[in-house]
């Protein structure tokens, strides 16, 4: 395809990025900073994939934007094209460039300003553009002609011609397109036009959306306070197109990472298309895991995590195709952030970040490879090995109906029973129980209790079925058990000719995930925030930084989530008042309680929401006479309380900036719970953490205690506090004005919580715990100013009861616990030598014992109270002095039953196996257990029975051995 030259091939995707922010803030535009990947307090959306995410607040007009023009060059994500990428079109993570109105100019600006950029900032050719509008919007088509002939203006439909929302509901609107025409292909006729050409005649540069629309969940649409535009154009496709290169991947944004996997893998890029495809993939999705990272995505197993390790182990697995092994995706992200560090200086802070995640999957991938590869290759082997046997069995089972007696001969005739290895097995215990679902169904006659002809036709549909699917239990156990990925399970199966019953597996894991999150569920109480937003309440008006009691008035009630007039004792109710001094819930901080005190009644306050914008709602029981609406009372918080949580949310800032003074800036928050009685701060950290480090930690913060350095509250605009160096990502939406709260010298945060003026308030700071939650993710819990001093006194009183017990001072604990940990020893010592000696004693009386079972030595008995550990040793000395024989030995041991066989070389030759004997044994004492062929133990919860047990291994053998 021939490509017209727009402008000189030299310039650079980085040349167009800044030509792009430029043009915008020369004509009134701020620039405002990319959003994070993660979504910040937007629930509706896995990954931020649109420019306009973070602008959702202002178009909705929550909150008041910093400038009602604004630019930026936004990280995006999209998901839905994972397992394309590798050809030259498709992309996880991209660049999106957008100009944004809000309130300001609508269309007509748009669009002037969107085709002033193509032709007098990038220099495309007029003749080169298209323009496309919503079928019904003939506003915009008539604003197109002051640039575009008619001719060269096409309409489309919802799908491609209308945007958003970006989620489930939100801001959406008709939209206009402009398209780059490469000129007429051999396939195109006059009537093509980017509305309906397939050829490639065009390509979409530039989308223009006119935000008019708010959609519910219901799909209904209601007017946006005010017009608003969103615009967003591709960096990757604009870049190919001023550069005139075929597709996206031969631009400047890419050929670095591409050439970078070329020089570990030796390949050629261009030669082969296979080549290629491996070629793209590794550079992509190294370029994409190092932006998600940085942005604190951790690999998991669901949600954001998975996605993440899912593009690790695609990059993993196409990097293997091109002969690489080991960390090399570590060596491609250092590429992609040495190239993009510039716009994007995330990436070098989290450089270590980076390349230790990348490290970790790469070597749980490996893992996870050779683990589940040899299982997999024996779930496919068995299946090659019998599938062709399986179709000859299952019409005479069904045809003859020959007994489960018969057909436990017919199957170890066929060779199903058992496997060469896990497997094999695995593969095997399917196969056979479904063959004896078959024989249950054909031996049922009555279908209501699950047998019958409908069941008998699903399990040969199953087994008939088996020999080229793997089944979703056995992916379920490859990837629940061992890690091996799904995806991978798919391509290996697909090689051999086999699918994967994925509609299953899915059903598995879906269970599973019920499951875990069953006892994590919990319900908020505050209603749904559409309640609240019908009754039309306005914002409710917050006054509990400066005062902790404030005089107000009643607006609304609700009792089970149904507005009411009045609240009576012993009634739970939530109530909103015009203005309140209590903080409601966020950014970690817990909510405030207290009372709520009116001319006729009390209600007692036990948390406080905000459910929706502006809203502030008291859970709240009305504890006496009562409350109505309208009615003026007095708000009155818990002071104590409210004072124990501010010196942990303070705390917690100075906890936050000592770990990253200490471990690195790498540190990021991922959650927190700021209590009366304790604070606790999710952190990312690839390491376990040191006590010295965190003696360390909890050292540089006590300083800054006992200085009492100040703690400034400052409101100011979102922009101000970043240029300012404040953090800003605790996942809260942000607003024009926003509290800045710092502590001298140590901490700088964007933060809505409540703090106290002085750090010499907080007292003491005493970690408790830190400890792994996950993979990169640590959890770390401390006390502060009442709590720490409960610890400390709680701890001094366990210290001195020590003491009085070792009857020792308490400077010398540890030397007087050491000395008696020592003598405990030493006599245990003793103890373990004298029930050696005893053992050995035994050992010779026991011999006498045995008697003679199918012409086999059978030694069974039953030994006073001994360890496990005992009567092993007794066992390899009776079995040594017998020569060849079965011992079976048992004991009780802290009241249960605890059984041991020892079966020697020979006769294992003749068929006999420890292991088989003991879970046989074992089950006549409830229990189970298993081993070797020569050796195997088991436990039980029966003692009773431990004679009846010991009394099955001569039954075995006589059962084995005799003629």
């Amino acid at each position: 395809m021939d490509f017209l030259p727009v402008t000189s091939h030299d310039v650079t995707g980085n040349e167009i990025r800044r030509r792009f922010r430029d043009f915008f803030v020369a004509r009134g535009h701020l620039e405002m900073p990319s959003a994070s990947l993660v979504p910040a307090g937007d629930p509706t959306l896995l990954f931020t994939s649109a420019g306009m995410v973070q602008f959702k607040p202002y178009f909705l007009g929550e909150l008041t934007p910093p400038n009602r023009r604004m630019t930026t060059t936004q990280k995006c994500f999209r998901t839905g094209d994972i397992d394309e990428v590798g050809d030259t079109t498709h992309l996880t993570f991209f660049e999106m460039l957008g100009n944004f109105s809000v309130g300001d100019y609508f269309k007509e600006g748009a669009i002037e300003f969107a085709w002033r950029c193509l032709t007098e900032e990038y220099g495309i050719p007029p003749e080169r553009l298209w323009a496309t509008v919503f079928r019904e919007d003939d506003e915009a088509a008539e604003l197109w002609k002051a640039w575009v002939p008619e001719e060269r203006i096409s309409r489309g439909d919802e799908k491609d011609n209308y945007w958003g929302p970006a989620g489930d509901q939100g801001p959406c609107g008709p939209c206009s397109e402009l398209h780059y025409e490469f000129g007429p292909t051999p396939e195109c006729n006059d009537g093509c036009n980017p509305s309906n050409c397939e050829h490639g005649r065009f390509v979409e540069v530039w989308n223009l959306v006119f935000m008019q629309f708010n959609q519910d969940l219901q799909g209904r649409k209601t007017d946006l306070p005010a017009p608003n535009i969103d615009t967003g154009m591709g960096l990757e496709r604009l870049t190919a197109v001023l550069q005139g290169k075929d597709n996206i991947y031969e631009t400047d944004l890419f050929q670095p990472f591409i050439q970078r996997v070329v020089e570990l893998s030796g390949r050629e890029y261009g030669r082969d298309p296979d080549t290629d495809f491996a070629l793209r993939v590794v550079a992509e999705h190294s370029r994409s895991a190092a932006f998600l990272i940085s942005d604190g995505v951790v690999p998991g197993n669901e949600g954001r995590g998975y996605v993440l390790r899912k593009v690790i182990r695609r990059a993993l697995r196409y990097g293997r195709k091109l002969g690489l092994e080991g960390e090399f995706l570590s060596r491609v992200a250092e590429t992609v952030i040495d190239d993009m560090a510039a716009q994007y200086p995330e990436l070098t802070v989290a450089r270590t970040l980076v390349f230790d995640t990348l490290g970790r999957e790469s070597e749980g991938f490996e893992r996870a490879y050779n683990n589940g590869l040899g299982l997999l290759e024996g779930m496919i082997r068995y299946r090659e090995r019998h599938g062709g046997a399986l179709s000859e069995v299952i019409p005479f089972v069904v045809e003859r109906n020959p007994g489960a007696e018969n057909t436990s001969g017919i199957l170890e005739q066929y060779g199903f029973v058992g496997g060469e290895d896990m497997g094999e097995e695995i593969a095997s215990e399917i196969v056979v129980e479904r063959l004896h679902c078959v024989l249950e169904s054909l031996e049922g006659d009555d279908e209501s209790e699950g047998l019958g002809p409908k069941d008998l036709d699903e399990h040969v549909r199953f087994l008939t079925l088996w020999p080229s699917v793997i089944t979703a239990r056995e992916a379920f156990a490859l990837y629940d058990t061992y890690g091996f990925p799904i995806d991978l399970l798919e391509e290996i199966a697909r090689e051999h000719g086999i699918g994967v019953d994925l509609e299953g597996f899915e059903r598995a894991m879906k269970d599973q995930r019920e499951r875990g999150r069953a006892a994590a569920r919990f319900g908020g109480g505050q209603g749904d925030a559409s309640v609240y937003e019908s009754l039309g309440i306005g914002d409710v008006v917050f006054v509990g930084y400066e005062n902790l009691e404030a005089t107000s008035s009643v607006i609304a009630l609700l009792k089970d989530g149904l507005p009411v007039e009045k609240a009576l004792a012993g009634d739970r109710v939530q109530v909103v008042l015009r203005q309140t001094p209590f903080y409601a819930e966020g950014g970690g901080q817990v909510g405030d309680q207290g009372a709520i005190i009116g001319p006729a009644g009390r209600v007692r306050v036990t948390d406080t929401q905000s459910p929706a914008t502006g809203v502030i709602v008291h859970t709240a029981e009305a504890v006496e006479g009562s409350v109505a609406v309208g009615e003026e009372v007095q708000a009155s918080v818990d002071a104590v309380r409210r004072r124990d949580v501010a010196r942990n949310h303070t705390a917690t800032h100075m906890l936050h900036a000592a770990l990253r003074q200490k471990l690195g800036s790498n540190v990021r928050q991922a959650g927190s719970l700021v209590s009366p009685d304790r604070l606790r701060f999710d952190y990312t950290y690839m390491q376990a953490v040191s006590r010295d480090e965190l003696s360390e930690i909890e050292r540089l913060v006590n300083e800054k205690l006992r200085d009492n350095v100040s703690v400034h509250k400052q409101e100011t605009t979102y922009v101000d506090a970043l240029a300012k160096g404040a953090l800003a990502f605790f996942g809260d939406k942000y607003g024009d004005r926003v509290r800045m709260v710092g502590v001298d010298g140590l901490s700088l945060e964007v933060c809505g919580g409540t703090h106290v003026d002085g750090t010499g308030e907080i007292g003491l700071l005493h970690i408790v715990s830190d400890g792994s939650i996950g993979s990169g993710m640590r959890r770390i819990e401390a006390v502060t100013g009442r709590a720490a001093e409960d610890l400390v006194r709680r701890q001094t009183e366990t210290m001195e009861s020590l003491a009085r017990v070792l009857q020792s001072p308490v400077a010398d604990i540890q030397s007087r616990t050491e000395a008696v940990t020592e003598a405990l020893d030493r006599e245990r010592r003793r103890g373990d030598a004298l029930e050696r000696e005893l053992v050995r004693l035994r050992s010779g009386d026991m011999l006498e014992q045995a008697r003679e079972v199918a012409g086999v030595r059978v030694l069974v008995g039953q030994v006073p109270e001994s360890s496990p550990d005992a009567l092993r040793e007794m066992g390899d000395r009776l079995r040594d002095k017998m020569g060849s024989g079965v011992i079976a030995l048992g004991t009780i041991n802290d009241g249960r039953p605890f059984l041991i066989c020892f079966v020697t070389r020979d006769l294992v030759e003749r068929g006999l196996h420890a292991g088989n004997m003991i879970k046989e044994a074992a089950a006549e004492m409830g229990g189970g257990g298993g081993g070797k062929p020569e050796m195997a133990q088991a436990g039980g919860r029966l003692p009773d029975k431990l004679e009846d047990a010991l009394a099955v291994v001569s039954r075995i053998v006589e059962r084995e051995l005799g003629s």
